[in-house]
């Protein structure tokens, strides 16, 4: 779980890959890394725990004209600057260097296999030693070897820096957004790689993604594509639904329009009153804006943020997580004063937000609290790479509806069926969170 990039062309690469994670910081905020190559093929690295925006000391001492970095949320190892990417390694004289968003879920018995030593605890070193040790005549044909070794069971999207070139790929599945764009003219086209749109600053034009099963070689001058699998597309729908920014298409889906439609279908089916469309910042605002606009309901912001505290339902102790939701929302008691509220949220994965924020809505006046959420709650851990807790955390991993609607302390509870999710998205997607069914064996 977490955000990649890549630039090679004219310009500072570093740089550019700097602000590209700054765009996508809201994929991970536990650490965060950068390695770029000079043109004598050596390589520049800085990395660091917590935010990028925390970063100090990335002076202008940093350049080269490829280079490739991540914004961390762990699923694989400890949070420390050890197990920050990219994870650098040598391919025979040459270094390398890798980024990965995704989840190998069988890594511990991989690395067992492998033997060896590991310098991180990430599944994301799996790959380079695989890559390393599979038999091929070069870095290319042992990448294509390793990846349909890999795809049918595990979920990357990955970047690999080698030799001046980019080379990114996506699993069969395409569990994982991974997009391309440029900018400048053709014959000196600058090239960009991202986990979501929103990271493309300046004049890069977004140009289409990483297909599921395919490799795409940047060098600078050309593309190539690989095709190392057949693909079977199953793109996380929780990335289109939450995690992903408003301001991103992935899977070529705008993530904004999706969420409007989600909560225009939840006004279309229901069936209580209420005064006000109260959204829970900030993946809910649009699917909000959307139930307002088909509801006829005034769209009132009474809850807001306080700084930038990250996600909550990723933190791990119960009472951490309470606190950062006390700290993160405040709650405007004069728009809710008397008034019965329609709570819009995007998902309800521990539920340490809507059992804190619906107390305080009480507590402000409001007489009557309808919780809408934009798709189930999920009730089986994800294997793909989301940080989204064991299955004894999980609210609804043992609780039917009525009980989370007692639990978190609202008055009704609904949200949008499977069924309607599939109608909406009109493509096939994965839904195991909700459902336990995986599309490989876990």
């Amino acid at each position: 779980m977490s955000g990649i990039f890549g630039f090679i062309g004219r310009g500072n690469a570093f740089a550019e890959v700097r602000s590209g994670l700054e765009n996508l910081s809201h994929r991970g905020q536990e650490s965060w890394g950068i390695v770029s190559a000079l043109k004598d093929g050596s390589f520049q690295e800085a990395r660091g725990l917590g935010s990028i925006f925390q970063a100090s000391g990335l002076s202008r001492s940093y350049f080269g004209s490829v280079a490739i970095g991540q914004v961390r949320y762990p699923t694989a190892g400890e949070t420390n600057e050890r197990n920050s990417q990219p994870i650098v390694g040598s391919f025979g004289k040459e270094r390398i260097a890798v980024v990965h968003n995704g989840h190998l879920p069988g890594y511990k018995r991989m690395v067992e296999e492998l033997g060896g030593l590991f310098q991180t605890e990430t599944d994301t070193e799996v790959i380079l030693q695989e890559i390393a040790r599979m038999e091929g005549e070069d870095l290319l044909e042992k990448m294509e070897k390793t990846l349909r070794f890999l795809g049918r069971q595990a979920a990357f999207s990955i970047i690999i820096l080698h030799d001046g070139k980019l080379i990114a790929a996506r699993d069969p599945f395409g569990f994982r957004p991974l997009s391309i764009a440029r900018r400048g003219e053709e014959g000196d086209y600058a090239w960009a790689l991202a986990s979501e749109t929103c990271a493309f600053h300046g004049q890069f034009e977004w140009i289409g993604d990483v297909e599921p099963g395919q490799m795409v070689v940047l060098d600078g001058e050309d593309v190539r594509t690989i095709r190392f699998a057949d693909p079977d597309p199953h793109p996380c729908i929780v990335e289109c639904l939450d995690y992903a920014s408003p301001a991103s298409r992935v899977f070529s889906r705008s993530c904004y329009e999706f969420r409007e439609k989600i909560g225009a279908q939840l006004a279309r089916t229901e069936t209580e009153k209420a005064d006000i469309v109260v959204p829970i910042p900030r993946a809910a605002i649009a699917a909000a804006l959307g139930f307002h606009d088909t509801a006829g309901i005034p769209f009132k912001v009474a809850i807001s943020t306080v700084g930038e505290i990250g996600r909550v339902f990723i933190i791990s102790k119960e009472k951490d997580r309470f606190a950062q939701v006390e700290r993160k929302f405040q709650i405007n008691g004069e728009l809710v004063k008397g008034k019965e509220v329609f709570l819009i949220d995007s998902l309800l994965v521990r539920g340490s937000t809507a059992m804190v924020l619906i107390p305080k809505l009480r507590e402000a006046g409001a007489t009557k609290i309808h919780m809408r959420l934009t798709a189930p709650p999920p009730r089986f851990p994800c294997h793909m790479g989301m940080a989204m807790a064991k299955p004894g955390e999980l609210l609804a991993g043992n609780r039917d509806d009525e009980q989370l609607r007692k639990l978190i302390g609202a008055d009704t509870f609904r949200y949008m069926t499977i069924e309607e999710l599939k109608e909406l998205m009109g493509t096939q997607f994965c839904d195991a969170c909700f459902t336990g069914k995986y599309p490989f064996s876990v």
